[in-house]
């Protein structure tokens, strides 16, 4: 039965859905569709499908893109259309593949940093020193402070709470608050009540300190002897009071003096007798911690001290890697180059970008929105009140939030230095004696390298990468982009309303197209060719194909349906 079989074919007809098909009717074994209403076809939104198909066909036929052509000739074989499409498909692929790859490189990774040698031209800045006594308080003057404001009968914990206001840090506050918010005749009983070192801590700490000419002297700045309180300046930090070399956030000005002049920055240069700064100091009963540090940064949380001087060593050596952007890294995002340039963002607490200065009006912004107001060793700005005493009862409570570095979104500065301790030089005990009353900075050596952050991967490079991986797999450029809407979007849309008739023509003859027939044969196509569509239907003898016994309906016996 198969082998008679094999060359069977059939023929579908077009039966419509809603028509009656009654096998007794012998008209009706071979009906014809329906013909659609007039008001469906010539629809705006049938003529612009009949466009689109139309406006698909010309541009496979018409498009530069390698390969499509060939799928919607219509006079090739099958094999070969399907060859071409898997072909197109696979560089419409990898090209995908290869353009994601290239964007997350772009987003991720799209500059470099190499070394900038050219050392001999450049004007090297001499880092800021801030010298933090851990006992900064002149007992003379906090005991004339004290009998000004309590008398000759001061409060018990007078002394310590001045003290602690003086090295005032984030830490002591969650230590140390409870100790003296809970004595009223130190933070006072009321708010009428209370005593000018609560209610104003920071001049409280100006009154106290220890001055300039008691704490320096016989100061050097490369190799010449400098006045020290011209040097040196005081400085109100997240460690507490200190005073400052060289810094560009120093106070500008304090009880007993105020700097009229404006920052200049110190530099040095190749060809100087010494690339160091240098003093003495009368103190030998405390502990200084050394920060050495940018001049734009400020010592803070983010630092920790390069040094703590107890007097045995007389030279800190330490070396600086500066590492800077170039102009053209400002076509990148923040997010993409990681740092933020100078005149980026502007801050409230600093006129120039840094890490330093993002994360401490960060935690400026924390203390005002939970407790309205800041600690005194922040500077006064607009818009930000110093804490009394008691109020720092709210800042203890609330200090873990306050100095979580992940509720700071702050980068790198593009332009940023970097300090590091080389070598200590201690004093030699066998020839004198042993403790020293000097300490020099210095560098220790000329700095020979500097890091450059310079674009690897721009906007240009990513459009290159783009159409050169594009051409190289499918022959797609800038302008076939352009010609693929054209042809879906402005042409499609001009011909529904010019070609209406070509379109109502074509739909006519697509429709009238006899379908091809379905090849139920069992012969592979290359051992026998299917036969074309135009041929008529294969006239078969019901006898050699049916049972004895099956008795055909009339008319079936010289044609299948």
């Amino acid at each position: 039965m198969l082998a008679k079989n094999k060359d069977m074919k059939i023929y579908p007809q077009n039966i419509a859905k809603n028509e009656p098909t009654d096998l007794r009717n012998r008209k009706n074994w071979f009906s014809k569709p329906i013909p659609k209403t007039k008001s469906s076809d010539d629809g705006p939104l049938a003529l612009l499908a009949d466009s689109l198909r139309h406006q698909t066909t010309e541009f496979f036929n018409n498009s530069t893109l390698h390969g499509v052509r060939y799928i919607a000739e219509k006079e090739r074989p099958f094999c070969e259309k399907f060859m071409w499409f898997s072909f197109t498909s696979i560089g419409a692929v990898a090209t995908c593949i290869i353009i994601v790859s290239l964007w997350e490189k772009f987003q991720t990774n799209p500059t470099i940093t190499g070394l900038d040698t050219d050392f001999h031209n450049w004007d090297v800045p001499f880092p800021a020193v801030t010298i933090c006594d851990l006992n900064p308080v002149d007992e003379q003057l906090m005991q004339d402070y004290i009998e000004s404001i309590w008398g000759s009968d001061p409060p018990a914990g007078a002394e310590n709470m001045l003290r602690w206001l003086a090295t005032l840090n984030y830490r002591s506050i969650a230590e140390r608050t409870s100790e003296f918010v809970t004595y009223p005749e130190l933070v006072g009983r009321g708010p009428n009540d209370v005593p000018e070192p609560a209610l104003k801590p920071k001049d409280a700490v100006f009154n106290i300190v220890s001055r300039c000419e008691t704490l320096f002297y016989d100061c050097e700045w490369k190799g010449d002897s400098e006045e020290c309180c011209d040097l040196l300046v005081p400085v109100f930090t997240e460690m507490g009071f200190c005073y400052a070399y060289n810094s560009r956030h120093a106070e500008k000005s304090w009880p007993w003096q105020s700097q009229t002049e404006q920052f200049a920055e110190a530099f040095i240069h190749e060809t100087d007798a010494k690339w160091s700064f240098m003093f003495n100091s009368f103190r030998n009963d405390t502990t200084i911690d050394i920060y050495i540090h940018s001049t734009e940064e400020m010592a803070g949380l983010e630092q920790i001290a390069q040094h703590s001087w107890d007097r045995h060593v007389e030279k800190v050596s330490f070396s600086v890697k500066h590492t800077y952007t170039t102009e053209d890294a400002r076509q990148l995002s923040i997010r993409q180059r990681r740092c933020i340039f100078v005149d980026e963002q502007i801050l409230e607490t600093s006129n120039i970008y840094t890490y330093s200065a993002c994360m401490r009006q960060c935690r400026m912004q924390q203390c005002r929105s939970l407790c309205k107001c800041v600690p005194h060793f922040y500077p006064h700005i607009k818009g930000y009140r110093h804490c009394t005493v008691k109020e720092l009862e709210c800042i203890a409570k609330y200090v873990a939030l306050i100095t979580d570095v992940t509720r700071c979104s702050c980068e790198l500065g593009c332009s940023h230095t970097v300090y590091e301790v080389e070598k200590l030089t201690e004093i030699d005990t066998s020839k004198g004696p042993v403790a020293t009353n000097s300490l020099e900075t210095e560098f220790v050596s000329w700095p020979m390298v500097r890091y450059k952050r310079e674009v690897l991967f721009g906007w240009v490079d990513l459009l290159v990468s783009f159409g050169g991986i594009a051409g190289l797999f499918l022959g797609f450029s800038l302008l076939s982009g352009v010609e693929l809407i054209y042809y879906f979007t402005l042409r499609a849309c001009c011909a529904v309303v010019r070609d209406k008739d070509m379109l109502r023509r074509e739909r006519a003859e697509r429709l009238a197209r006899p379908k091809p027939p379905h090849d139920l044969s069992l012969v592979p196509w290359w051992k026998q060719a299917p036969i074309p569509a135009g041929k008529k239907p294969i006239k078969l003898r019901v006898k050699e194909i049916q049972p004895p016994q099956y008795s055909p309906p009339p008319i079936y016996t010289e044609y299948l349906p």
